[in-house]
């Protein structure tokens, strides 16, 4: 029984792969139309296009839902090699890893956040303020923008600059990363504790 558990890993984590590569053709003009890409697309479509249609996986003009349906396949293909090494149905170690993973795209996408945060910090720092309509950074801080205000209005009840709401979320991100590290080594530690 094993056997069968091991060979659909190894499927998943082939199948992952190819998601992947799917991923990275839209970073290439015309990757997509070719012979391979199609290919490609005809596997991976019918799986990533089930996560696309969800808006709350896209933060303003970035699309998060890759992300998701690539480690949904990591927690799978995780399930299953736990059961192969395991040789059974581990209930606790199940839940263990599905609360890993789900950590694992959190903390992932708070750290871009922080990255971000700090970022754009230091140019309005070294740029004294100052963001031309048509730069980058000025779509950038549409998506920060919605998000900041939103953190520090919890905490600040009187008007406040971007640069104030940013040092504001950059503070709380880092702190929830953190805390969220203690929090789910502990749940995972009592999820092993379990018998079953």
């Amino acid at each position: 029984m094993s056997y069968v558990f091991q060979i659909l890993s190894a499927i998943v984590n082939i199948y992952s792969i190819i998601c992947f590569i799917y991923i990275m053709l839209s970073w290439f003009p015309g990757a997509r139309f070719t012979k391979f890409g199609k290919f490609v697309s005809s596997l991976c479509e019918p799986y990533m296009g089930l996560f696309s249609r969800f808006r709350w996986f896209t933060f303003g003009h970035i699309d998060f839902s890759p992300i998701i349906s690539i480690g949904l396949l990591s927690l799978l293909s995780s399930i299953l090699g736990g059961i192969t090494s395991t040789g059974r149905i581990y209930f606790g170690g199940i839940l263990a890893t599905v609360i890993f993973m789900i950590w694992n795209i959190i903390s992932t996408f708070l750290s871009i956040l922080v990255i971000l945060l700090i970022v754009r910090l230091i140019v309005l720092l070294v740029k004294k303020g100052v963001t031309p309509y048509n730069s980058a950074w000025y779509q950038i801080d549409q998506f920060l923008g919605k998000i900041t205000y939103k953190i520090t209005s919890i905490f600040v009840k009187k008007s406040f600059s971007y640069k104030k709401s940013l040092i504001v979320s950059l503070i709380v991100f880092a702190l929830l990363t953190f805390v969220g590290r203690i929090v789910i080594t502990l749940l995972i530690n009592l999820c092993y504790a379990i018998p079953f």
